[in-house]
């Protein structure tokens, strides 16, 4: 008996609900809502698409009209053997230190 008083109350709710909502939204409100979101979830769907990498021809056309560099085709030189030479070193003059001035 309890439940059946909830699920009755239950449906009361959910009826004045309705007719709130029929009151403040029309049925072409409605419908403009849902292809308003339609419109939404195609135009998300081809971001998404973007964003995945998904190429047209004509990206794949504009991709193959690069002109990438030439391999250099002469040994890389040995940068290691610079590296592990020792700095020059120099040798300090022989001139005394500035004298320090008396007050």
């Amino acid at each position: 008996m309890q439940i059946e008083a909830r699920v009755i109350e239950g449906l009361q709710v959910g009826n004045d609900c309705l007719k709130s909502m029929h009151e403040i939204m029309s049925i072409e409100d409605v419908e403009r809502i849902l292809d308003e979101t339609q419109e939404s979830i195609e135009y998300q769907r081809q971001i998404d698409e973007m964003l995945a990498g998904a190429l047209t021809q004509e990206d794949e056309e504009a991709g193959e009209d690069v002109a990438l560099p030439d391999i250099p085709t002469e040994p890389v030189p040995d940068v290691l053997e610079a590296a592990n030479t020792e700095p020059e070193r120099r040798v300090a003059k022989d001139t005394p230190d500035r004298e320090m001035l008396t007050a």
